[in-house]
């Protein structure tokens, strides 16, 4: 009995082996963990040379009051009523012009010379009809007060009425047509007929698109020249469909034309109410400060501010960017010490992310726990930091 009670116990302990090897040898085998390697932050370490020549400054991550903002294009442009074709009122030969591309006009200048026979027959109308009129206002008195003691028939009455009427009404235009070719009717003597009359300036601006030559005949339909007064000139900005719900009047505009690199203000005075082709809506902008020497059609970028709000933010230079991701290069003070009088200046390098940028600043998402005031970063010099980091290995493991 128990000879068998061994051998049992052996079988057992024999198989219990077995299952234990199998168990053993079919198990996966356990990775090494690698959680070192992956929080373990990029280093940079430079020797006290290096560090004065690369020209690094340092500082710390700020609070500022950065705006949401809409990048845009457009250009600058006058309202319609700055901007008018001159046309002659009476067709004819051009006899003298002074016109140029450019020029500076005021209201009433001369701009061209027109001369043609109608021009001397609608003065000679017009003073025959005044003629005409003053004795029909006389006739007119005469048969009223003739009327008055009943003396002449009331038909007779009632004819020199209508008659002195249509004279006064065919006057009045006659003087009106004098008055658009810029002849006073007031002024007209029966010796004082000519044959031409001036074309003036119906504003201030400048002189474009002149379309005029010495003793070309021109009609009512042709455009002269354009006049623009500048002194009004706008912003057209042109915003994206999907950014339209986004806008609002009195929002700020930050802009910069194409050959400046200064910053101009703006803001928001008309909001288009309609999706055009190109599907953009179309923003109508003042600029705070107007300038006469601006030109309609320029190109211009702008930015359109959404609103300010506090967030942390760092010089642009600061944050860098290597394969898809953003970083900020810190002072690693615990093995650096006192930097300015170290051999050796370390820095690690964390990732961020950026958000809106405005007046040289840029938003940045920082790592959780991160000490804003206690943690000096690079403001200048981080790319010489990320090249020295690449060019050795990759740029994952220590630059010396």
């Amino acid at each position: 009995m128990n000879r068998l009670t061994t051998s049992s116990l052996v079988v057992v302990l024999a198989v219990a082996v077995m299952v234990s090897s199998c168990a053993t040898k079919n198990a996966p085998k356990e990775q090494p963990t690698n959680q070192a390697s992956q929080h373990q932050t990029a280093e940079v370490i430079l020797s006290a040379d290096q560090y004065a020549m690369a020209g690094i400054e340092l500082g710390v991550v700020e609070i500022k009051n950065l705006s949401s903002v809409i990048k845009v294009n457009g250009m600058l442009d006058a309202p319609p009523q700055n901007v008018l074709s001159v046309s002659p009122r009476i067709g004819g030969y051009i006899r003298s012009t002074s016109l140029l591309q450019g020029l500076r006009v005021r209201k009433g200048q001369t701009l061209a010379v027109v001369e043609h026979q109608d021009v001397i027959t609608l003065q000679q109308e017009f003073i025959e009809t005044r003629s005409r009129l003053e004795f029909a206002e006389a006739e007119f008195h005469r048969q009223q007060a003739l009327q008055q003691e009943h003396i002449n028939a009331i038909k007779t009455f009632q004819q020199t009425a209508t008659d002195y009427k249509s004279l006064q009404a065919r006057f009045a235009a006659l003087k009106q047509r004098l008055a658009l070719i810029g002849i006073s009717g007031d002024k007209l003597r029966d010796n004082d007929v000519r044959a031409t009359y001036t074309i003036t300036s119906p504003i201030d601006g400048y002189v474009a698109d002149v379309n005029i030559t010495l003793g070309r005949f021109v009609s009512p339909n042709d455009v002269l020249c354009r006049i623009i007064n500048t002194s009004h000139i706008h912003a057209e900005l042109f915003v994206f469909e999907r950014d339209a719900p986004k806008l609002c009047q009195g929002q700020r505009v930050r802009l910069t034309l194409a050959n400046e690199t200064t910053e101009r203000m703006a803001k928001v005075y008309l909001i288009g109410r309609e999706i055009t082709k190109e599907r953009t809506v179309r923003v109508h902008a003042h600029l705070d400060k107007e300038d006469e020497r601006l030109l309609p059609n320029t190109a211009l970028t702008a930015l359109i501010e959404l609103g300010e709000q506090a967030v942390p933010a760092v010089p642009e230079g600061a944050v860098v960017s290597a394969n898809g991701k953003e970083y900020l290069f810190i002072l690693d003070q615990e093995h650096t010490g006192n930097h300015e009088r170290a051999t050796h200046v370390r820095f690690r390098r964390i990732e961020v992310r950026s958000g809106v940028s405005a007046g040289g600043f840029t938003e940045v998402l920082l790592p959780e726990h991160f000490d804003r005031a206690a943690t000096t970063i690079v403001v200048k010099g981080a790319y010489s930091l990320l090249s020295a980091m690449k060019s050795d290995d990759g740029g994952e493991g220590h630059g010396h």
